[in-house]
C-alpha cells in the first residue's frame, strides 16, 4: 500500500510499507496525477497535465526514472501507473463528500492540494475539492464540520463560512467569540 499525504502547505510525503518518504513537488504531483489515473497515462499525457501545451515526454522520463528509484517498481510504464494500492489523502476527501460525509471530508481536508503547484491538472484538481468541500460544510455540515473548515487555510478568511457558522452556534458556545472576532476583522479589510 503507498498512502499519500498531499493536503495542506505541509510537505508532501508518501508511506511505503511503513516507511516515510519526503517528496519533491514534482513528484508529488505525478505520483497525484497517477493516483487519479489507476489505468495509467500516456507520456504525452502525463506531460501536458504537468507543464500544459510546453510538456514534453522527454522532460517526464527522467522524473519517473527518479521515482523508480525511489519507490522500485510499483511505478510502471507503458502506461505510467502505480502498480499497488494506493490511498490518498486528496481522494479519501473526495469518496467521503461522495458518501456524504461532510464531517468527515473536512476533518481531513487540513488544506489544499499541492498549494504551491502550477501543474495545470494539479490547479484544476485543487480547485475543484475546495470548492465541494466548502460548498458541502455550507451547505450541509453542521456547527463542527463548519468550524473544522474555518481551521482551515481557505476558511480562516471565508467570510461567507464564518457568517454561517457565526448564525449556527449556540450562543453560548466559546467558539462564537473567535469566529465573531476574524468575521469581524475581515469585514474591516484586516488580515
Amino acid at each position: 500500500l503507498l498512502a499519500l499525504s498531499l493536503l495542506g502547505g505541509g510537505q508532501p510525503h508518501a508511506l511505503l510499507d511503513g516507511r516515510r518518504f519526503d517528496l519533491t513537488l514534482r513528484h508529488a504531483e505525478i505520483l497525484a496525477l497517477l493516483a487519479l489515473h489507476p489505468c495509467g497515462l500516456s507520456g504525452d499525457r502525463l506531460s501536458l497535465y504537468l507543464y500544459g501545451d510546453d510538456g514534453s515526454p522527454a522532460t517526464v522520463r527522467p522524473e519517473i526514472h527518479r521515482l523508480r528509484q525511489q519507490f522500485g517498481d510499483i511505478v510502471r510504464a507503458r502506461p505510467y501507473r502505480l502498480g499497488c494500492a494506493v490511498e490518498a489523502d486528496f481522494l479519501t476527501v473526495r469518496r467521503l463528500l461522495e458518501e456524504g460525509d461532510v464531517a468527515g471530508a473536512v476533518r481531513l481536508y487540513g488544506g489544499e492540494l499541492l498549494p504551491r503547484s502550477d501543474a495545470p491538472a494539479i490547479r484544476a484538481e485543487r480547485d475543484e475539492l475546495a470548492v465541494r468541500v466548502r460548498r458541502q460544510a455550507l451547505d450541509r455540515g453542521g456547527a463542527d464540520a463548519l468550524w473544522t473548515y474555518a481551521q482551515t487555510e481557505p476558511g480562516r478568511t471565508d467570510l461567507e463560512a464564518l457568517e454561517r457558522l457565526r448564525a449556527v452556534l449556540p450562543a453560548g458556545d466559546p467558539r462564537r467569540a473567535t469566529v465573531a472576532s476574524r468575521s469581524d476583522r475581515l469585514l474591516n479589510g484586516e488580515p
